[in-house]
Order: structure tokens, then C-alpha cells, then sequence
């Protein structure tokens, strides 16, 4: 195929400007921020919407038999996560048509462990898994964590979907995208071309995303740089090998979490950067495209001469470089450069961002800190650059957009504590130590989507959605929500609540249907998990020891033992030359003792010691 003919099916498959949802439907893009533990907070999210939109249509069906005035159609049009939030959108894809009972306030213990978001975030991940050694068996250190756990729980989920019922969902887009962000370590090379040959700038892209597409048809197909999604496939089979390593990469921390190396077509890569709002396309829409012309050739990557059709990179966290994928999922939402509406008047579409960490966070330092000192502070700022964007500041600061949303974590306005989630202690990972914990944010996030259902996700009342006669005067007295106090206008509910989520007119009882979680002090001990931490570290410690300090120490025994040798007479040299293996192991019996125990102590005692005061902190909050 030619280059000029393979842009062509870029650009029908990915049109500059989305088509419109139909009259009385609205659009909705699920953002899923990076969350490291606070994961268990998105999938208690997802799960109550998922529940909120199956008794909205529920009582859509009910009223076409009945007669009654229909109300509006919602589309769950795609989803996109960073991190842990590309983990939920991952098990979104899986499992978000398939039928599954809901962990509402008085489920049992069965109901949870039916329920695969509650089972992957709360009940099987746990830091107790994550010290094992089973990583360390080939002598190879590759995470600070045992990620083995992570794997299985990937392959059991799959092994699950295959054995679940589908669920009829009218509110899911068929097909569904659904993008993982990933940081590519290896990069994609382009070159930034100046005139007269031989002069470029090379630059290299490491922000990277994985695209697939959930089939709930028959017709579905996928895009130039997407996957067609089977979730049915065997273990081993190399299509669900691509989706576990994208979604464990997406989630791989760096440093504590395994890499994953992610296998693709070198293709997907093709037109990327020429899809773009600021891009001469863009400016040039009615440009005759074939041949290709220079500046479209201009924005192929520049691959070595003879790179092969599979591209393989190395990948961690979609969150060190795009922790809130927003222009994904706008751009899904819209066109690569198209607008959704964002007057309240126009609104047809939204992007919700599900977001566990809004805290402000420490600034950097502001004095030196010394070579060793300012290299995370380096990562920190570079992360945080990554993630600052001025039109989504400017955008969220205006009162007057319906185009998207926030969903955050909320105790209250009488909560004072540094944050409203258990997994917000210990740079994220608190969660990971205790199931109470995670349980805790699972509840939070189901009570704050509803109430956000409830309360935020709103239009006014003169939106297209609501007119036509699909909503009756007692359905808009009963939905009615006023935003603030003296406001110019009322609004309705862009997910309706209805059945056991519905609203009460008895505040204590509206309360009740999602109640607020008690906050987990003093449900764990760090004690409980010293001997995990030293048993992990102690192994470490001997790993390092027998591929990095060993051979160095067996170098400067043998070293040490020539030279002593060869002061000595001629029989003398020859019976120690006889003796030497033993001299040889005997010259660095301490230093050997000292290595091995010695650092793994220390690590394990500062890891335990930094826990505590993590524990201690979480514990203090519920008096804040």
C-alpha cells in the first residue's frame, strides 16, 4: 500500500471531526487518572456507574412498555486511563459487558468476590504478595516488588470473563476504544527536517498509548493503530499476551513495578503525529494528498533503514509521562480537531476525569541537596511538568463548561485530614498494605460517583436533551438540581438515578444508600509486615551480592593472593600456589557476612521505620 493511500485510511478512521451524537443522546468519555493503590477508589467508581446506568435503562425499557415519556439516551463512547487508571479502563474492557452483581453497602463476601473490579483491587492485590522472592529465582532483580502476583491476577480475570454471562448494556458504544498510556522507553525517532539536505533535528517520542477496540458486534473493525480486543483467547495466545503486557505495563511504576516489553506493528506509529490539531493537515484539510506531499512525508517517524515490521519497546508507567489522558479521550470524543460543545446550551458529549489524587502536593526543595539528593526531586518535577497543561486550566476554571468533569475523593467539608483516601499515604502505595484500606476507598469511590451522578453531572434544564417530550413535568420536579443557591438556571441530571440508587426526599435515609465509609485507623499494624519486608530485602541483598559483589571480591582475592605468592621464596610459592582455592575462599569471610546481612537490614528497618509513620499518620486522621 502507499504512503499517500495509507493516509487515507488514517483519515477514515480517524476524522478530523467526530460526527455528533444522535438527537437525545449523550456522549461520555471515561478519563482515568494514574492512582498507584488508589485504584481500589477508580473501580469502586466504575462499579457504581456501571450499576447507575443499568437501572437507568432498566427504566427506560420499563417506560417504552408503558408508554411513558422515555427520557434521554447516555453512550459510554470510550474509555482511557494512566497507571492503576489504565488498569481499571483495561478491566473495563473485559468485563463492562458482561454480568456481574454490584458491591453495594450490605453485599456479602461472595457478592465481592463475584464482582471482578472488587476482586482484582481489593481482594487479591496486597503488599504481602508483593515481597515474595518468586521474581528473584533466576538471581535477576528486575522490580523492587514481586510482580508474579500481578501476572496471575491478569490470567485469572481472562480465565473468568471466559466462564461469566454477557450483560445487555445499550448505554456501550459498540464497538468500545479503550487507550492505555504507556511510557516507551525505547522512544519513536522522528526528524525535524531544515533546508538543504542532511539537516535535521532527531527527536524522539516517548509518551506513547495503546489503542484496542471491544467488539460487541459482528462488523466491528479497528483502526490503523488499534487492536481488535478478543477476550476469549487462551493463555498464551499472542493477542492476550499484548493486552496483559499492556496493562501491567501502563501500571508498572517505575522502579517497583516490572517493565514489560509490549510487541507491535511498527505501522501503528505511521500517521500519528500528523493527526494533530496544530498539524498543516489541519490547516490544509482540502489538500490534495496523493502523491504525499513533503510535509506529510516529514511526519513519518524516521526509522533506521532496515527496522523490522515488529516494533518491540521496553515500557512503565503511562503516568510517568500522561498521569490524565484527557486529549485522548477529547479527541476520541470529537476528532483529532474537532471541539466538543462546551456551553451549557450545546452540550452533547463530556469527558468525566476520575482522579484519586488532587491533593496539593510538597513543593521541590529550594537549597541544595547534593548530586544523590536532587535526582528524584528531577523525576518529581519532570512528571509534573508532564502533567501541567494550560487550556485544561483554563478550561476547568470556567463555570460556563459542560464539556467535562471531575470526580475526586470527598469525606465532607468537615474532614481536615491531609486526604480523604487511605491510599493517598505513602507516595500511594498505603493501600497496597491492607485490604481494609482498599476497601475504604472502594466504598468512598462508589458514595462520591453517586453523589456526583447526583449533584455535578449536570446540564440546564434548556439543553436539546431534555425537550422533545422525553421528560415529563413530574420527571423534572423529581430530578431537579439547582447548582448553587441564587443560580440563573436549573439543571437535570445528565445519568438520572433511579431504583436503589435513586434519591430520597429524607436526607438521612438519601444518605444511607451509599453511606460513608469509616475510616480504617487501627486496622493495621506495620509490625505485621517486618518479617515480608526483611525476608524480601535479605534476598535482594543476596542477589546483589552474588551477580554485582562477588565476582568484584573473587577478582581481588585472586588479586590479593598473586601478590602474596609472589613475595614469597620459590617452595614456599609452589605449596601455596598448591593452597590456593583455600586461601583464596578464607580472605573475605567478614567482608562476605557483612554484605550480605548488613544492607538488607538496614533497607528493611528505614522501609518499616517509613511505614509506621505512615500508619501512624492515616491512624491520627480519623480525630482530625
Amino acid at each position: 500500500m502507499s504512503d499517500a493511500a495509507e493516509l487515507a485510511r488514517w483519515i477514515v478512521a480517524y476524522p478530523a471531526q467526530a460526527q455528533r451524537p444522535e438527537e437525545g443522546t449523550f456522549a461520555l468519555g471515561l478519563c482515568m487518572a494514574g492512582a498507584v493503590s488508589a485504584g481500589a477508589y477508580t473501580a469502586g467508581v466504575l462499579d457504581l456507574m456501571v450499576e447507575a446506568l443499568d437501572a437507568f435503562a432498566a427504566e427506560k425499557a420499563r417506560r417504552r412498555e408503558a408508554g411513558e415519556p422515555p427520557l434521554h439516551e447516555v453512550r459510554l463512547s470510550v474509555l482511557g486511563g494512566a497507571s492503576a487508571g489504565g488498569m481499571c479502563a483495561a478491566l473495563g474492557a473485559v468485563f463492562l459487558d458482561a454480568a456481574f452483581p454490584h458491591v453495594t453497602p450490605d453485599a456479602d463476601a461472595a457478592t465481592r468476590a463475584a464482582n471482578p473490579l472488587y476482586d482484582a483491587w481489593v481482594r487479591r492485590i496486597d503488599m504481602r504478595h508483593l515481597l515474595g522472592t518468586d521474581d528473584l529465582k533466576e538471581g535477576r532483580i528486575v522490580s523492587a516488588l514481586d510482580c508474579t502476583v500481578l501476572d496471575e491476577i491478569v490470567e485469572t480475570l481472562l480465565d473468568a470473563r471466559r466462564a461469566m454471562a454477557g450483560a445487555e448494556r445499550p448505554w456501550l458504544a459498540d464497538p468500545l476504544p479503550v487507550m492505555l498510556t504507556l511510557a516507551n522507553l525505547r522512544g519513536v525517532p522522528y526528524a525535524l527536517r531544515f533546508g538543504g539536505p542532511g539537516f535535521s533535528h532527531f527527536m524522539w517520542r516517548h509518551a506513547d498509548h495503546l489503542r484496542f477496540v471491544v467488539p460487541r458486534g459482528v462488523a466491528a473493525k479497528a483502526g490503523p493503530d488499534e487492536t481488535l480486543l478478543d477476550r476469549f483467547r487462551p493463555r498464551g495466545d499472542p493477542l492476550r499476551e499484548l493486552f496483559k503486557a499492556a496493562t501491567l505495563g501502563t501500571g508498572a511504576f517505575p522502579a517497583a513495578l516490572r517493565p514489560r516489553v509490549i510487541r507491535r506493528p511498527r505501522a501503528d506509529y505511521a500517521f500519528r503525529a500528523l493527526l494533530h490539531p496544530r498539524s498543516r493537515l489541519a490547516e490544509e484539510a482540502d489538500a490534495p494528498l496523493d502523491p504525499l506531499p513533503v510535509w506529510a512525508r516529514e511526519c513519518l517517524p524516521d526509522w533506521d533503514e532496515g527496522e523490522p515490521d515488529e516494533y518491540r519497546m521496553l515500557c512503565v508507567d503511562g503516568g510517568a509521562m500522561d498521569n490524565e489522558p484527557l486529549e485522548l479521550v477529547r479527541r476520541a470524543l470529537a476528532g483529532w480537531n474537532g471541539r466538543n460543545p462546551r456551553a451549557g446550551h450545546e452540550a452533547d458529549r463530556a469527558v468525566i476525569l476520575v482522579d484519586p489524587f488532587t491533593n496539593r502536593e510538597q513543593p521541590g526543595p529550594d537549597a541544595e541537596v547534593g548530586l544523590f539528593g536532587a535526582v528524584l526531586p528531577l523525576f518529581n518535577a519532570l512528571v509534573r511538568e508532564s502533567r501541567f497543561k494550560a487550556e485544561d486550566l483554563a478550561l476547568a476554571a470556567s463555570p460556563d463548561t459542560y464539556s467535562r468533569f471531575l470526580i475526586a475523593p470527598s469525606r465532607g467539608p468537615g474532614w481536615r485530614a491531609p486526604g480523604a483516601i487511605a491510599a493517598g499515604y505513602l507516595g500511594g502505595f498505603m493501600g497496597f498494605l491492607s485490604e481494609a484500606y482498599r476497601h475504604h476507598d472502594f466504598m468512598l469511590g462508589r458514595r462520591n460517583a453517586r453523589s456526583f451522578l447526583l449533584r455535578h453531572l449536570v446540564l440546564p434544564m434548556g439543553n436539546p436533551l431534555f425537550a422533545a417530550g422525553r421528560w415529563s413535568e413530574a420527571d423534572v420536579s423529581r430530578h431537579l438540581v439547582r447548582r448553587t443557591p441564587d443560580g440563573p438556571e436549573d439543571h437535570l441530571p445528565i445519568i438520572p438515578l433511579f431504583g436503589r440508587l435513586a434519591r430520597r426526599d429524607d436526607p438521612v435515609a438519601d444518605d444511607a444508600v451509599e453511606p460513608l465509609p469509616a475510616w480504617p485507623a487501627g486496622r493495621f499494624n506495620a509490625k505485621d509486615i517486618a518479617e515480608p519486608i526483611a525476608r524480601r530485602m535479605q534476598r535482594v541483598a543476596e542477589v546483589v551480592y552474588e551477580r554485582f559483589v562477588r565476582p568484584q571480591l573473587d577478582q581481588l582475592a585472586r588479586e590479593t593472593t598473586d601478590k602474596l605468592i609472589a613475595r614469597q621464596s620459590w617452595p614456599t610459592r609452589s605449596l601455596l600456589r598448591l593452597a590456593r582455592p583455600w586461601l583464596e575462599r578464607r580472605l573475605w569471610p567478614r567482608a562476605e557476612e557483612v554484605l550480605r546481612s548488613v544492607p538488607a537490614r538496614y533497607l528493611a528497618e528505614q522501609a518499616l521505620a517509613r511505614i509506621s509513620a505512615a500508619v501512624a499518620e492515616l491512624d491520627k486522621a480519623e480525630l482530625a
